[in-house]
């Protein structure tokens, strides 16, 4: 529908010689679909994906994204995909533009892909955990996938977020304090989990770049002890 309304006709065989091809998420796509797909692309077609999400959650578990599948058509001919979607600007500047949003907020449950495209475009963002990321991955966040706001889940949209004090490397929210000292993290207290979640990237993040970044040992303090976090994480009684 969307090509059509930009006065394009959709073709499903590279036999018809496209001018580009789209690649989006279907849960019936097949081989014959990709192989026709990398035969427009290797002839010179533009290669256009949604999204690049490898992978996305379902009741059965973790299963491959749309971003996987692009790494069919992507091996077999060398060519890489634009973009339309997450992380890239494209699609936030259409949601900008057709809302009117003068302040938005990009929420979503991925770091690489919903948090990451908050901060190309310099907008806030809330992390939800009830999908891909995991507290330990909040935690351990490289600089651009950190979000602005974290929730348990889309109840945070509703609810107030507490700010977190800092005091001589001491970070706290709620009944929680954290610090971290050299590599590893310590967590004490207690009160809501998020609140002690919301604490602990605090302490972790207070360096400005991620743990085993680019010039992050002598900015941080070196890589954050991965039992450290486990240990703060079971604190919280949250699975890491």
């Amino acid at each position: 529908m969307a090509v059509r309304e930009h006065g394009l006709r959709p073709v499903t065989t590279a036999i018809d010689q496209p001018q580009a091809v789209i690649q989006g998420y279907a849960p019936d796509i097949g081989y014959p679909m990709l192989a026709e797909g990398g035969l427009a692309v290797a002839a010179g077609a533009l290669f256009v994906a949604s999204n690049a999400d490898l992978t996305l959650p379902s009741p059965r578990g973790i299963q491959p994204g749309n971003g996987s599948f692009i790494q069919v058509i992507a091996t077999a001919t060398g060519v890489r995909p634009l973009v339309a979607g997450k992380p890239e600007p494209p699609l936030h500047r259409e949601s900008v533009l057709r809302t009117g949003a003068e302040k938005p907020l990009v929420v979503g449950d991925r770091l690489d892909t919903d948090i990451e495209s908050a901060y190309r475009v310099g907008a806030d963002s809330m992390l939800v955990l009830t999908g891909v990321t995991s507290p330990a991955e909040a935690v351990l966040a490289p600089s651009p996938q950190r979000p602005t706001y974290l929730a348990e889940d889309l109840t945070g949209l509703l609810e107030p977020h507490p700010a977190v004090t800092s005091q001589d490397g001491v970070f706290g929210c709620g009944g929680w304090t954290a610090r971290r000292e050299a590599d590893r993290l310590e967590l004490t207290g207690g009160g809501e989990r998020i609140d002690g979640l919301r604490a602990l990237c605090a302490a972790a993040w207070a360096g400005g770049r991620s743990p085993g970044e680019a010039g992050a040992d002598q900015e941080a303090g070196g890589r954050i002890s991965g039992a450290s976090v486990r240990t703060a994480l079971r604190r919280l009684d949250v699975a890491s």
